[in-house]
């Protein structure tokens, strides 16, 4: 549906980070996406206080990812004395608020592992590009007006699991919604009917996402 609007060097123990990228409305993602930012790179560089500071302090506006995140600190003991039912407590706060990371933390029973991977902060457009150009998408929604893009994607708390995208087109600005990876054409047409009622009323197509990721390169 297009719309026509008017103008990794952390230790080993803690392995890989899994990414999630976390948009929310302009006028608060500034500071959002700054304080998350700098709480990874306080993790990466293992000074686990200062990351424990500004999780917490993203956390009190009940971010999923600073909540999940204080989870694993609290879980692992990083910067903080290990305190497994603390952990589970900001695990269930965090699976509140959508983060489906969390919920599955909660089915395994919260057992500390050394496997356990921390959230890390990515941008909608980073997210289409992480993802496998060999896959295909669900484009939701296209338009110039790229506050409606963001209300769209922010609304249907679709954190982790779409993205956004800018193109050019006639002079012009437009700004795309995709929706899921999917290995065949097959897997991503079945999947339109799987999708929540306020996703399939958009009018979702499939598409490529190696034809997107290359339209998205400088």
């Amino acid at each position: 549906m297009e719309l026509n609007m008017s103008k990794n060097g952390m230790p080993d123990i803690y392995q890989l980070f899994i990414v999630i990228f976390f948009f929310s409305w302009s006028a608060i993602l500034p500071l959002h996406a700054d304080t998350l930012s700098d709480a990874a790179e306080a993790l990466q560089n293992g000074n686990y206080i200062r990351a424990h500071m500004l999780y917490t302090k993203q956390a009190k506006s009940n971010d999923p990812v600073a909540l999940f995140n204080l989870g694993i600190m609290a879980q692992k003991g990083m910067g903080v004395p290990a305190d497994p039912a603390a952990a589970r407590i900001l695990f269930e706060k965090a699976a509140r608020y959508k983060l489906v990371d969390a919920g599955n933390v909660i089915q395994q029973a919260i057992k500390p592992a050394a496997g356990q991977r921390l959230l890390v902060v990515q941008t909608p457009q980073e997210w289409v590009l992480a993802q496998n150009g060999a896959y295909y998408t669900l484009q939701l929604a296209s338009s110039t007006n790229r506050k409606l893009i963001e209300k769209y994607y922010t609304e249907n708390q679709l954190q982790g699991r779409a993205g956004y995208y800018v193109t050019q087109r006639q002079g012009e600005e437009w700004y795309a919604l995709v929706y899921g990876a999917y290995p065949t054409v097959g897997d991503a047409n079945a999947a339109i009917t799987s999708l929540p009622k306020d996703l399939r009323k958009w009018s979702p197509w499939v598409r490529k996402l190696k034809d997107i990721q290359r339209l998205m390169q400088p």
